[in-house]
């Protein structure tokens, strides 16, 4: 994977901005394992800790706010080196649910609070202009003593990042958190709370298209693949042995997502449209949007299990045949999901 197709340029500016920034942000999580504070296990180092380490580096109050998440994030992210790269069809009808996030809104938000690494790096070019994608992970917030899921922002030429975050009450709906969060934000701001005024409204287009890619790779039947490795190639100079020549600073694992099933998508949607968007596009009436539908495992009383499943969207046409294949509505689990 090339260098511009992830997050390394803004993970190598921050050491240029505070030399021994990563070091330092070692010994603040090392302090957790020596038992001198303490946060939960699903937080390696929350952010509140990396704005008290960026004011006592010079920074003022207000900016150390700021930055902290971006700084949070490039310090975790350069240990795990994840990224996902999302099919941009499906990324695009995930995106749409945001819009019409009823199914979204009862989901338990306990659901997000398991990413299959510590922090991920999610491509999604094309879903905000000049974003490249974001990173995403559980933070722990030691002021409110509350979970708080954090998306960062990149944009395209990796040069800057921006943060959301939304807070996370045990045993909540998504809908709810979202609510609080934006009460508890309106507050600090001292700007009154208005009651009607619906959560997704506040937060569509931004955090919540995010965390429907975030459901995906939580859902049982996501097709997730691991891309290949970069192939061995012969070194510089000529003759020789062929070897695999390898660097720490650039290994990067990386992930496929939805490359069937956006491929699929794409191939309804030129059947229905038509490929000069004649006949066949005057056919087509509209599609039904994919949802979420999730359900608990296990015995009751005992240890129980959360499962989620994402139903893909399916086309209708004006005389009311749905024209969407059965691999669009029912995708096969991936056997090699991480």
């Amino acid at each position: 994977m090339r260098d511009r197709d992830t997050p390394l340029k803004l993970v190598r500016l921050w050491p240029a901005r505070i030399q021994g920034c990563y070091e330092q942000l070692d010994m603040f999580a090392g302090a957790k394992e020596d038992e001198t504070v303490w946060w939960p296990d699903y937080c390696r180092l929350p952010v509140n800790a990396t704005v008290t380490y960026l004011q006592k580096s010079g920074m003022d109050k207000r900016r150390a706010a700021v930055m902290a998440s971006e700084l949070t994030a490039c310090w975790l992210w350069r240990e795990s080196r994840v990224v996902y790269r999302f099919d941009p069809s499906l990324t695009e009808v995930l995106s749409e649910q945001a819009r019409e996030s009823e199914d979204t809104d009862v989901l338990p938000a306990e659901l997000l609070l398991h990413p299959p690494h510590p922090i991920v790096y999610i491509r999604t070019p094309g879903l905000l202009d000049g974003v490249d994608g974001f990173f995403y992970w559980v933070d722990y917030d030691i002021i409110r003593k509350d979970a708080a899921l954090r998306v960062q922002w990149v944009l395209e030429d990796m040069s800057h990042s921006f943060g959301q975050a939304m807070h996370i009450t045990p045993g909540a709906t998504l809908r709810e958190c979202a609510w609080e969060t934006i009460k508890a934000s309106r507050e600090n701001m001292g700007a009154p709370v208005v009651v009607e005024v619906k959560p997704v409204a506040e937060m569509a287009g931004t955090i919540l298209s995010a965390l429907q890619l975030v459901l995906y790779l939580a859902a049982e039947n996501s097709e997730v693949v691991e891309d290949p490795a970069e192939p061995d190639r012969a070194p510089t100079g000529g003759g020789g042995k062929v070897v695999r020549i390898t660097d720490p600073e650039r290994e990067i694992k990386s992930y496929s997502v939805g490359v069937r099933i956006g491929s699929a998508i794409r191939r309804t949607r030129i059947e229905d449209f038509g490929q000069d968007g004649g006949e066949a596009a005057r056919k087509r009436l509209h599609s039904r949007r994919g949802h979420w539908h999730h359900y608990w495992t296990g015995p009751k009383g005992g240890e129980r299990t959360l499962i989620l499943k994402w139903t893909a969207p399916t086309f209708v046409h004006v005389d009311g045949g749905e024209t969407g294949e059965s691999n669009i509505v029912n995708f096969p689990n991936t056997p090699d999901r991480p």
